[in-house]
């Protein structure tokens, strides 16, 4: 009986650790929406898909402020030697 309290908490945590890491999400663009709540969604790769998502349910697109390129590396500043 313990062998399966055990399992059941293993597979818990696990389900809760998956699903907390997918549920940060850092793409470029976000939906807003123009309910009082405000919610907003950045789960859109282009602006085009983040209108066509959003089409009709009153809010509106606009470029995540907290994306960060995983293309774009940290570039070192130059330093001149001479």
């Amino acid at each position: 009986m313990r062998q399966i309290r055990v399992a059941a908490f293993a597979i818990a945590a696990i389900t809760l650790v998956a699903t907390s890491a997918s549920s940060a999400q850092n793409y470029p663009w976000c939906f807003v929406s123009a309910r009082k709540s405000g919610a907003t969604s950045c789960a859109f790769v282009s602006r085009e898909q983040c209108m066509l998502s959003a089409g009709g349910n009153g809010g509106h697109c606009i470029a995540n402020p907290g994306y960060a390129s995983a293309r774009e590396p940290a570039r070192k500043p130059h330093r001149a030697d001479r």
